[in-house]
């Protein structure tokens, strides 16, 4: 007879063996989750590894100089920056005044008038181009466009300058009383009988290499204001920059007839 003891005894037995028995019957891990688990480490290696390197290529490019070439990959096309100032020359110049009026304030002769073209003299008009960005833009032509046209004026002075100069290398002769107007490369005949021609378009500018252009206008037959347009084409567009001295255009005229003409020194005399 088997007491109370002895049935625990065989019950703990019992159950034992058969926690035992169902452990032999737990299916394996698979073979080839360990392989997976390896190969999983190391492709996420070889991905880190990659990125690092991709990185620290960048942060080369940007210090060895590549920041302006990615800057200029990445912006609008390049643009023309294109500077003129206003009329300036060696010529005789008109006024809407007397000799006494001029003589009360000879110092407005210097920063009015309008100025008149010679057979040896003619006013210049001087503009300096270049690109934005050292991406080179190739000017193909300039053309200058009349904006108004007004017969001789009847009354007034002209006044002679006294001043001296030379010529740019890039110079051009324009005449305003052909329709369109003509824009022609400079010829200047030296005093040894050789000729110099100023050189045509095409130029090509950067940031870098500007180009200094000077239009000489050495034919009007009126009072006449101007613009100039330059075109260009950057990377297969083409474009163009327009210059008429902040809307009012470029001024001057032809040498009014009937008219009384004076020297500088005659604004000082009788002082």
């Amino acid at each position: 007879m088997a007491t109370p003891r002895n049935r625990r005894g065989r019950s703990g037995t019992a159950m034992r063996r058969a926690r035992l028995a169902r452990s032999r019957e737990l299916p394996a891990a698979p073979q080839g989750t360990a392989e997976r688990d390896g190969t999983s480490l190391r492709d996420r290696k070889l991905w880190i590894g990659a990125f690092v390197t991709v990185v620290t290529g960048l942060a080369a490019l940007l210090v060895q100089g590549g920041w302006d070439w990615l800057r200029e990959e990445m912006s609008d096309p390049p643009e023309l920056t294109a500077y003129a100032a206003d009329v300036n020359g060696c010529t005789p110049k008109y006024f809407n005044a007397r000799l006494d009026e001029l003589r009360a304030h000879p110092e407005t002769v210097d920063r009015s008038g309008v100025w008149i073209p010679t057979a040896d003299l003619w006013p210049s008009v001087n503009v300096t181009v270049q690109a934005k960005t050292s991406q080179a833009i190739v000017l193909t032509g300039a053309k200058v466009s009349v904006l108004s046209a007004r017969p001789l004026p009847a009354r007034g002075s002209v006044v002679d300058a006294e001043c001296g100069g030379g010529m740019d290398e890039r110079a051009f002769d324009v005449d305003l009383r052909t329709d369109p107007v003509s824009v022609r490369p400079s010829v200047v005949r030296t005093g040894q009988g050789g000729v110099i021609k100023s050189r045509a378009f095409p130029f090509k500018v950067s940031s870098g290499d500007p180009e200094q252009f000077v239009f000489n206008v050495k034919n009007v037959a009126q009072d006449v204001r101007f613009a100039i347009t330059f075109s260009w084409v950057s990377d297969g567009q083409p474009g163009s920059t327009r210059l008429d001295n902040g809307g009012r255009g470029f001024h001057v005229m032809g040498l009014p007839k009937n008219l009384p003409r004076y020297s500088r020194v005659d604004l000082f005399k009788g002082k």
